[in-house]
């Protein structure tokens, strides 16, 4: 969608808090790269939120990648996407909200709406804790 017109490529990641929650965000096209939110996560992120132009085509890819995420960086992750039409593309909506093990919390159609779920960082922690992903990692092996 010649993204590379328009933005150029990021040089660092950024957390913050939000209620006492470690957050940070990515765009788009970023959730196809399970090395960043890892990143993000390893340095202690909780919740992860997205912004989003992605087309209806490849609504499947939005859904499961979006799932993937919360669920191998065991953190809750909110993704709004566009929806709508333009000259050239549609665009799939179906902005959500997903819990550190995968569960969808809300999920819109394909047309605006407000999402709202409740989120607890003892939820993560103790995902975290159950499965300990982060202190099993090999990372020298990748």
């Amino acid at each position: 969608m010649d993204e590379d017109k328009y933005l150029t490529q990021g040089s660092e990641t950024t957390l913050f808090d939000v209620c006492g929650m470690r957050c940070a965000m990515a765009i788009c096209y970023d959730v196809r790269f399970c090395e960043l939110t890892r990143k993000m996560a390893v340095g202690g992120a909780e919740f992860l939120f997205v912004s989003a132009e992605w087309p209806s085509p490849r609504v499947e890819h939005w859904t499961t990648l979006l799932r993937a995420r919360a669920i191998e960086n065991q953190m809750y992750v909110a993704a709004c996407n566009r929806c709508g039409t333009t000259e050239r593309e549609i665009f799939a909506g179906h902005s959500m909200i997903v819990a550190p093990d995968g569960t969808v919390l809300a999920q819109a159609g394909d047309d605006e709406t407000v999402l709202v779920a409740d989120a607890d960082s003892s939820l993560v922690r103790g995902v975290r804790k159950a499965i300990p992903v982060f202190q099993d990692r090999v990372p020298e092996l990748y």
